[in-house]
């Protein structure tokens, strides 16, 4: 069965394992951790909410619990269709926690036994089939334990970095289609942002000009990094109207402002380059559009 956290079911599995070697006396508090923890699972909620469909819980308890108050004997049939043994179970469970069903009586009159105790018995033929039937339908082992669920979980974690990984690098498969040679770009802009601040690091004064340079050229190299072509656009020329008295970055940023124009003229005429583009490398063909070194 398909799950959005199988994680979840599992952790659960553990607390069925729990309740049934636990030591305890009062089934009701117990029972309130067992929901507790039931209740962090939204594939178990949504599989109990479709078994709880058109489920009568007074007929079904009627069959599933018998008592002869005349001759003093006890009878119990639990569904054998996992659908309803589960919607019994969970109504059992709920009905106890909410003292709508006498947990000491209940266990006194059906669950007696001469080897083991009410509850041993009320785990036994209860809690351990709805266990049961959730393992299978949820194809968790039974057996399984906190290092297990560990273990599992480092596995979806890592599996979760390769698909995302992957996705990565589909994305930027289709960006260098949409956009060829942008990484060298991005790089070269990158590149001048490292000057600007280099620049800016050797004044003696800083003023709010400055900092706002500063600021805004970090801004470029963020954009940068991201690959987003339209944000380092519109920085670049506000980077040219907040530079304005910024004499020694100037030409810097009208360097800047070239290479973007040139790599635009770029795309809306890609042919220019096809001639060229087995004869020479990225960086080269770059250079054809625009880029510059150092």
């Amino acid at each position: 069965m398909e799950t959005k956290n199988i994680l979840e079911v599992e952790n659960f599995v553990i607390e069925c394992n729990d309740i049934l070697t636990g030591k305890f006396f009062d089934l009701s508090r117990r029972l309130e951790k067992f929901l507790n923890v039931m209740t962090q699972s939204e594939d178990v909620l949504e599989l109990l909410a479709d078994s709880l469909v058109d489920f009568d819980e007074a007929e079904e308890f009627s069959k599933a619990f018998s008592f002869d108050r005349k001759t003093g004997a006890v009878k119990i049939s639990l569904p054998t269709d996992d659908k309803k043994r589960l919607a019994l179970s969970v109504t059992l469970f709920n009905d106890i926690v909410n003292e709508k069903l006498n947990a000491n009586q209940f266990l006194e009159t059906f669950f007696q036994g001469n080897k083991n105790t009410s509850i041993q018995n009320f785990l036994d033929k209860v809690i351990r089939p709805f266990r049961d039937i959730l393992c299978k339908i949820f194809e968790v082992p039974t057996t399984i334990s906190v290092l297990d669920l560990k273990k599992h979980e480092q596995e979806l974690k890592l599996a979760q970095e390769q698909k995302n990984a992957e996705e990565l690098e589909e994305l930027e498969e289709e960006k260098e289609e949409e956009f060829p040679h942008l990484s060298e770009l991005m790089q070269e802009i990158k590149k001048s942002c490292g000057q600007i601040l280099a620049l800016i690091s050797f004044e003696r004064k800083h003023d709010d000009m400055l900092d706002d340079v500063e600021f805004v050229t970090n801004g470029i190299a963020k954009a940068c990094d991201d690959g987003d072509l339209m944000i380092v656009n519109a920085l670049v020329i506000g980077l040219s109207y907040v530079a304005k008295k910024f004499k020694n970055a100037r030409h810097i940023i009208e360097d800047m402002k070239t290479l973007i124009l040139n790599y635009y003229d770029f795309l809306a005429n890609p042919e220019d380059l096809e001639d060229d583009e087995q004869a020479q490398d990225a960086g080269d063909e770059f250079d054809d559009f625009g880029g510059q070194d150092g």
